[in-house]
């Protein structure tokens, strides 16, 4: 089932439609639709009918600059992708095409390559937007902005390696992830090693999920939530723990996304979103012991 926005145009005597087959898209996919024209009199085309897709940066933290640097409503949008689909044109001797009395539909694909940063929003700091704009001979049409979710690249399932961190008084902690992925509201199951000799109180330990994103030049780091991870007890000097912990992602989470440096446009934002669980051991009379997993977010 297609998604249909019909609106009244303001600037020809026509009705028109935009029938999509999804508005969810990954990375080097095509973006496939119908242009529904509806000419009840007719229409006149000095130039052409198109539809644009538009990619567009809004950077918060200017908003909130220029808020305070003036009183008067500044822009803080970017347009830093746009890619035309002609539809229709006028004749090729530059006369203008005329359509009395029809229904057409005009098919379209957009491909998409797999440089474009995903879909996402991060309520402090910018959001990357895509959508579709109608144009009749060089006028948008009234209302017919309509939203596409671009995602990541299909994500790759593979077994990652343990990580081993050796802390104070010979304390060694191995965790592990089962693979390399998961998706918002899965549960995470943890593999957690530690050798203990010395028999040293573990106070307690907890796993700090992170989140890690950059626009550009400017990097920020976002605590999502802190747990305690409650399979191993508290006050423990046990001198070989070997135990599986479990922990649930929040919903909602945007994708891991990585620039490639190698093929990234220059008009194109730099934009990178990681995760890493921060596992830590907190000691009794000794540092705590941190121990770092990637956690990558994908979208099955």
């Amino acid at each position: 089932m297609g998604l249909n926005s019909t609106k009244q145009s303001s600037l020809t005597n026509a009705d028109y439609s935009v029938t999509l087959s999804s508005t969810y898209y990954r990375a080097q996919q095509t973006i496939q639709g119908e242009f529904h024209l509806n000419i009840r009199t007719k229409l006149r085309i000095e130039k052409e009918i198109r539809i644009d897709l538009i990619g567009e940066l809004i950077d918060k933290r200017s908003k909130r600059t220029a808020q305070r640097q003036s009183s008067t409503t500044q822009s803080n949008k970017n347009i830093f992708f746009t890619y035309p689909c002609t539809l229709v044109t006028s004749h090729e001797n530059g006369t203008a095409r005329t359509i009395k009395h029809q229904q057409i539909t005009y098919p379209f694909r957009i491909p998409l390559g797999n440089s474009l940063p995903p879909t996402c929003d991060f309520k402090d700091n910018f959001s990357i937007n895509y959508y579709l704009d109608i144009i009749h001979d060089g006028h948008l049409l009234p209302q017919t902005h309509k939203p596409l979710t671009i995602g990541p690249p299909q994500p790759i399932v593979i077994s990652p390696q343990p990580v081993q961190v050796n802390g104070a008084s010979d304390l060694q902690i191995i965790c592990g992830l089962q693979k390399n992925f998961y998706s918002s509201s899965q549960c995470v199951p943890i593999t957690v090693h530690i050798n203990n000799p010395k028999q040293k109180q573990i106070l307690r330990m907890t796993a700090q999920l992170m989140q890690l994103v950059q626009l550009n030049a400017n990097k920020r780091e976002y605590e999502i939530f802190t747990a305690l991870l409650n399979e191993i007890p508290e006050n423990n000097k046990t001198t070989t723990i070997t135990t599986n912990c479990e922990i649930i992602l929040p919903s909602n989470l945007a994708p891991t996304f990585v620039t490639n440096d190698q093929t990234h446009p220059d008009n194109l934002p730099i934009v990178n979103v990681q995760y890493e669980f921060r596992i830590t051991a907190h000691m009794k009379g000794a540092l705590a012991t941190n121990v770092k997993l990637t956690l990558p977010i994908g979208i099955e």
